[in-house]
């Protein structure tokens, strides 16, 4: 199997994992102020649209390469691909600690359930005429090792087109990475990073 389709399959089940697509409730801390619930609006459309409009309408370019681990029109596609797929949603979603400062803002997305069990996410955004939009996410303050681990794992078993040793090679690496080297790689969205996480798991051609 080439390198390159390996790597498309796997950045499939981490994207699976990473990207911002859950059902849940959303609870606003910012103060109640219209930017602060436009911005709540917006994270929750993310978390709970299955609607693939929302990947242009309340998310960035940026944000779509940096969560699908693609580039341009790849990004868009794949993100579009990803929206019906619920199978790794959370229970449930809470968006704190609203920050704004003119067309820019920030907030921790703290999640319940899913892949990020336990977790919490800092996301910036960006106000693009009146609309709010996930522009990337900045840190990973509170990573449920463990839980993102064993959805990753389950998510790779999931694509089916991986060969046994590569897939066996691939959950063991990101069973043996450490909190920080998986935050890395979720923060950087770089193939390369994802590549050298998984060291020589990845064929050659």
């Amino acid at each position: 199997m080439r390198k390159t389709r390996v790597l498309l399959l796997l950045t499939a089940a981490l994207a699976a994992t990473l990207v911002l697509a859950a059902c849940g409730d959303d609870d606003d801390d910012g103060g109640g102020g219209e930017e602060e619930a436009a911005i709540t609006e917006t994270i929750e459309t993310s978390v709970t649209s299955t609607d693939p409009a929302k990947c242009t309408q309340v998310e960035t370019q940026a944000f779509l390469e940096q969560t699908n681990f693609s580039v341009g029109e790849e990004a868009l596609q794949d993100c579009e691909e990803d929206a019906a797929d619920t199978a790794n949603d959370p229970e449930s979603v809470d968006v704190e600690n609203i920050s704004v400062d003119g067309s820019s803002a920030s907030a921790d997305v703290r999640f319940t359930g899913g892949g990020f069990d336990g977790s919490t996410v800092s996301v910036d955004l960006v106000k693009e005429g009146e609309q709010w939009k996930l522009d990337a996410i900045t840190d990973v303050p509170e990573l449920n090792l463990e839980a993102f681990q064993e959805s990753f794992v389950d998510q790779l078993q999931e694509q089916g087109d991986i060969p046994p040793q590569i897939a066996d090679c691939i959950g063991q690496a990101i069973q043996d990475a450490t909190e920080d080297d998986i935050k890395q790689v979720l923060v950087s969205g770089q193939e390369q990073d994802l590549i050298g996480l998984l060291g020589d798991c990845i064929p050659a051609s």
